[in-house]
């Protein structure tokens, strides 16, 4: 088992959700506050996980946001990386994609040097660009399947011989016969119970719900195949800018308790 479906096993039980919190700081959203002060991603994602952590299933700190503040940006995100609660996984998204030597050392980057137990990966240049992401068996590649931004239809579901896009991608995965996952947009909750049938045991990411659209309920309970295996619903926007003001936590820390009260509502109303 990798130290993905390990901790995320412990933190269903323990939260009761399957909610996956994105960091994705973004200085013009904050408090003013935070905002002017020292280090204002650290400080604000440190604030954040601290109100968050009693229902956070994961968290997924998205790196283009550290990256766009140059060095200064990811000292800080390794300095919050090396103080997140240790028995919560980390999904570092970063959707890398490249040819296999430059691909072995953005694995290198996200699984050893920032140490996330699971890390988006993007398929496009096929096999041996996605080879250096199963090297080690502790470590998760969450491989982009089925994106949740609207221009995902111009390719992922195109037909390609007899099979979609998004389906080749999971026969391609089936061939390394190693542990992964796959990356799937709750805009999308039509085409995951098919991606659930290609891919019935492996840990699904499920973006998309909240500011975007997609639906709660149906993605918790497709996700999860109703309790049974395992999946995160990532929120980032809807849970870290509920407010801009100084109980920036606490409104956090709500709309965090309310999204796993209304996961734990839709397993339990399956099992009635």
């Amino acid at each position: 088992m990798t130290a993905l479906l390990e901790k995320l096993a412990g933190r269903t039980k323990k939260t009761k959700g399957i909610l996956c919190i994105g960091l994705d700081p973004d200085v013009e959203k904050m408090p003013h506050s935070i905002a002017s002060g020292p280090k204002p991603l650290f400080n604000f994602c440190r604030r954040i996980v601290e109100a968050t952590r009693d229902y956070a299933a994961a968290y997924k700190p998205n790196l283009a946001f550290f990256e766009s503040h140059g060095s200064s940006g990811l000292a800080q995100l390794e300095r919050l990386l090396a103080d997140m609660p240790e028995e919560i996984p980390i999904i570092i998204d970063g959707k890398r994609g490249d040819i296999g030597n430059t691909a072995r050392m953005y694995a290198k980057y996200v699984f050893n040097h920032l140490g996330g137990d699971a890390a988006t990966v993007n398929p496009f240049l096929g096999r041996d660009s996605l080879e250096p992401y199963f090297d080690d068996p502790e470590k998760t590649p969450l491989v982009l399947c089925l994106t949740s931004n609207p221009g995902s239809a111009d390719i992922q579901t195109v037909t390609g011989g007899e099979h979609r896009i998004y389906e080749r991608i999971i026969m391609l995965l089936r061939r390394f016969n190693k542990p992964c996952g796959l990356v799937v947009g709750a805009r999308h909750a039509e085409l995951l119970a098919n991606v659930r049938r290609l891919a019935p045991e492996w840990p699904i990411l499920i973006p998309g719900v909240g500011t975007q659209g997609g639906d709660l309920e149906s993605s918790v309970r497709i996700g999860t195949q109703d309790g049974e295996v395992p999946a995160v619903i990532n929120v980032s926007r809807d849970i870290l800018y509920q407010s801009n003001k100084g109980d920036f936590t606490e409104a956090a820390a709500r709309r965090a308790e309310w999204y796993v009260g209304q996961m734990a509502a839709a397993l339990d109303h399956k099992k009635k």
